[in-house]
């Protein structure tokens, strides 16, 4: 369904309610406790403490991530959030009772605790959510529920500036404890860990060297881990840097108002950000440039710092954190994870928002504590923020690519391996393969023959075997022997010049004649009763130039017989023995009507090459059982049959049977010339299915030579009109429905059937499109993206739209985007410049559709027409008879003229 961002569906309703309630109370408990903190710290500490303070909160995570694990995965149990978010009511009521703001070691260990929360709220909660979204419900989703953090901040913002104006700075502690606890109660009972979170999370304890290795060996992940701690560095500094101004000029009995009053502006900008900004830049600039936003407008703010902005400068950096990180860039990072496979997510994530964030912490508190002599701190921070801001940005930068390997890997897990490359024989391989030879299973014998000649090792099988008992096993070493040029077994082949059976003795005197033609054994063999053997031997003395008047009147009397097996036995022998002699039998071999026969005549064909062959190979090409052996004989003869077959494929008076598969035998010759001429002809095919059919031989071309060359004119030129015909066939079904909604008697059977009709064309202009998409992209694997797309699998539909939606620039993106949203009631208001729909009604619909070219879409409409009675249609059904129409259409067209009233209004002439 084409949704636009934060469209809720109703199975996601309440899984979005309790996300969003959820991050609206944790963010709201932890907007107090951050306001109680720095308003309590900076009014009895310096800001000089603060570096300390963030090596403390980094140390204590560390530590905390060391006890997650299966079994601690197992105590907090499904609803881990809530359980975390109860307990975190406790400690931080138990701060507020103790009156811990009276000591600065309390003070300490509070703003430790603060950083704490956050950390560990942040990853249960994003963990949990991305286990129950796709890629695709994310990008809808993630915006609206985000908005529930942004709108958290406001609020505990706000409630901040009403008690921190009446009572001190400690009670936010008690608001901020309440509002957790109801959230742990409430909400967050919600969010439920989905079952496959258990083997995915808890059935492994967690191993920081395991996320290290899958950090280091992935090259998704790594970048991705550059990102947060890059990011972290950047916004700790800013942090400092604004806290420090504030300090300065702010006296210490007004922190507590200044920072309720300045974080309820920041919050309600953030809110602004979010609902309106946030899905407008990700629909812009997509998921990876809208991760340059923050970087940037810090290194503006750093450089404003630099050039002695002082402190409006460093609300800047504060006002610009504090709008973008927890909102565009917090959806936007979460979004990455999200393609990550639960497994690799459940031991990544926690330890790079761990690592990455406090990691960050650290190293930024390094450089806060490195003591500068060159120039004042504030100057070396501002520089080492602009140096930071920019990695930051070349990091995410890095990101997009990985990206999009990361949706291709997952489209190509699971796909079914077509054929494996066996290990070379080795001596118990080849004593297996010689046992089979004496199996009493003949398909055991003929396999391990096959296997054999696989390896090129025809030698080692026996010449005895040709003493086998079975007749398939003969034949097929001799044909074995005949083409790897051996001749050790001409002795007991001419001994099965006696053998009772026909066949053998066809057979060996095929091979016979290739290898050491003898005039008197073919002599005497052309008049064996058999004509499978006569007509074996009559082939051998025309190709040894021995024919005679008497032996020239034997061949006319066999071909005269008409018996199938003679027929197959003289075309099999002339494929053997090629000569240009037998044209005019060939020709007339290829007038037989069976199969198996034709197959022998165009394989002997392709041996001889004649320029003659090819009207006759052409009609081969309709029937599955020669098609095969016909477009070996077409490769056979070259350039000749190539310009044959395009005057084939131009020719729209021959059967669409045949026509179809003209495209797939042309795309077997050469490249360079086969492509450019399937692709004139995919312009101005009429028919639909010589046009898939055209398409499949561009698209096996394609794959098969990705360095070929095409006119990206014409490509494009196709691809537009295939996006048309599918919009005109949505228009055109859209009609039907609604006509039929407001009239109940046009609902009939054949009403159904024009629906689905119509539905089935244009699945097929789709997929017609993604091959065009390939043929244009042969880097990319459309085919794989289509298939996904049409998954049982959620997931493996995200990833395939999602790779679409990187890799098709607009507007073609949105239109196809409409056109995969089959439930989607506006589909037409993206059809953008590829079609516009005009006012239609069901007769005009009618109407056009008795015009098709398609002979289906016409008899149904036809039909139609004659069931409702419509008597305006009466001229145009007679214009249309008048025509000329194939048998079965006259019958549906007359049925109709039959079933009609006598015309009472103006007919129905133009649409």
């Amino acid at each position: 369904m084409l949704l636009p961002p934060g469209e809720v569906l109703p199975g996601e309703r309440r899984i979005v309610a309790g996300a969003f309630l959820t991050l609206l109370g944790i963010l709201s408990g932890h907007t107090l406790l951050e306001t109680a903190r720095d308003a309590l710290f900076l009014a009895r500490l310096p800001a000089s403490r603060l570096p300390w303070m963030y090596l403390a909160i980094a140390g204590a995570a560390f530590a905390l991530s060391r006890l997650r694990g299966g079994r601690l995965e197992r105590l907090w149990g499904a609803y881990g959030l809530a359980l975390l978010l109860v307990v975190s009511a406790a400690l931080t009521g138990a701060f507020w009772a103790l009156g811990s703001w009276r000591s600065p070691w309390s003070l300490y260990a509070l703003y430790v605790w603060s950083g704490l929360f956050g950390t560990a709220a942040g990853v249960r909660f994003w963990l949990t959510l991305s286990e129950m979204f796709t890629v695709t419900q994310a990008k809808r989703l993630y915006r609206l529920i985000a908005t529930g953090s942004v709108l958290g901040a406001v609020c505990g913002a706000g409630v901040a500036g009403l008690i921190a104006s009446r009572f001190p700075a400690g009670h936010l502690l008690l608001a901020s404890a309440l509002i957790l606890a109801v959230t742990g109660l409430g909400p967050a009972l919600l969010l439920k860990r989905p079952p496959s979170e258990g083997t995915a999370i808890g059935s492994a304890p967690f191993s920081i060297g395991d996320a290290v290795t899958a950090i280091r060996d992935d090259p998704y992940v790594r970048p991705l881990a550059g990102l947060v701690l890059s990011s972290t560095i950047g916004v700790t500094m800013a942090d400092y840097l604004f806290k420090s101004a504030v300090a300065q000029h702010v006296a210490p009995e007004h922190l507590g108002a200044f920072f309720a009053s300045f974080y309820v502006v920041l919050n309600v900008l953030a809110l602004f950000v979010q609902v309106f900004a946030v899905g407008w830049l990700l629909r812009l600039v997509g998921i990876h440039r809208a991760l340059w936003v923050l970087p940037f407008l810090l290194l503006l703010g750093a450089m404003g710092v630099l050039v002695g902005g002082g402190f409006f400068a460093a609300l800047w950096l504060k006002g610009v954190d504090g709008s973008f990180r927890y909102t565009l860039h917090r959806t936007s990072t979460e979004l990455l994870y999200v393609p990550l496979s639960d497994a690799l997510r459940a031991r990544v994530k926690p330890f790079i928002d761990v690592a990455g964030q406090r990691g960050g912490q650290v190293l930024a508190s390094l450089i806060l504590l490195t003591p500068i002599v060159f120039m004042p701190q504030w100057a070396f921070l501002s520089l080492s923020l602009c140096i930071m801001s920019v990695l930051w940005m070349v990091t995410a930068a890095q990101l997009k690519q990985h990206y999009l390997d990361l949706f291709r890997s997952a489209l190509r897990e699971g796909a079914i391996v077509s054929r494996m490359d066996l290990p070379g024989l080795d001596l118990g391989s080849l004593e297996a393969l010689f046992a089979a030879l004496n199996s009493r299973e003949d398909s055991e014998v003929v396999a391990a023959m096959e296997l054999l000649a696989d390896e090129g090792k025809v030698r080692l099988i026996p010449a005895l075997i040709l003493y086998h008992p079975a007749t398939p096993v003969v034949l097929r070493a001799l044909e074995l022997f005949v083409s790897n040029g051996r001749d050790d077994f001409v002795p007991v082949a001419q001994r099965l010049l006696e053998h009772p059976n026909d066949g053998v003795r066809a057979g060996a005197l095929r091979a016979l004649s290739v290898v050491g033609p003898d005039e008197p054994v073919l002599r005497a063999a052309s008049k064996d009763p058999s004509p499978l053997v006569s007509a074996t031997a009559l082939v051998g003395l025309v190709s040894g130039g021995w024919i005679s008047d008497e032996a020239q009147a034997a061949l006319d009397t066999l071909l005269a017989s008409q018996s199938p097996e003679a027929s197959k036995a003289l075309a099999r022998a002339v494929a053997l023995q090629p000569a240009d002699v037998f044209e005019e039998i060939l020709l007339e071999l290829a007038e037989a009507p069976e199969e198996d026969i034709l197959v022998q005549v165009a394989q002997a064909m392709a041996a001889v090459k004649s320029e003659r062959f090819l009207p006759a190979l052409l009609p081969m090409l309709a029937q599955r059982e020669t098609r095969g052996a016909a477009r070996a004989a077409f490769l056979a003869h070259g350039d000749k049959a190539l310009a044959f077959l395009e005057a084939a494929l131009g020719n729209h008076a021959l059967p669409q049977e045949l026509r179809r598969h003209v495209p797939r035998t042309i795309s077997l010759f050469a490249p360079r010339r086969a492509a450019p001429m399937l692709l004139e002809h995919l312009l101005v095919e009429p028919d639909g299915m010589v046009r898939f059919k055209i398409l499949r031989g561009l698209g096996r071309l394609r794959a098969d030579h990705p360095d070929l060359r095409l006119d990206r004119a014409r490509v494009n030129e196709a691809t537009t009109r295939t996006v048309e015909t599918a919009f005109r066939l949505i228009h055109w079904r859209l009609v039907l429905e609604q006509g039929a909604a407001s009239d109940s008697r046009r609902k009939t059977p054949v009403h159904e059937l024009l629906a689905t009709l119509l539905h089935d064309k244009e699945v097929h202009a789709v997929e017609r499109l993604f091959r065009l998409l390939g043929i244009a992209r042969p880097d990319e694997d459309f085919a794989r993206m289509h298939r996904g797309l049409r998954s049982a699998s959620p997931k493996v539909q995200a990833t395939s739209r999602e790779l679409l939606e990187h890799l098709i620039a607009p507007p073609l993106r949105e239109a196809l985007q409409a056109l995969l949203a089959e439930t989607s009631p506006d589909r037409l208001e993206h059809s953008g410049p590829y079609y516009a729909p005009v006012d239609l009604d069901y007769e005009g619909l009618l109407a056009l559709l008795i015009e098709q070219a398609s002979e289906s879409l016409c008899c149904l409409a036809v039909y139609h027409v004659g069931e409702l009675g419509l008597s305006e249609f009466r001229a145009r059904l007679e214009a249309l008879s008048a025509r000329g129409v194939g048998l079965f259409a006259s019958r549906v067209i007359a049925r109709a003229l039959a079933q009609l009233p006598p015309a009472e209004g103006p007919e129905v002439q133009h649409v």
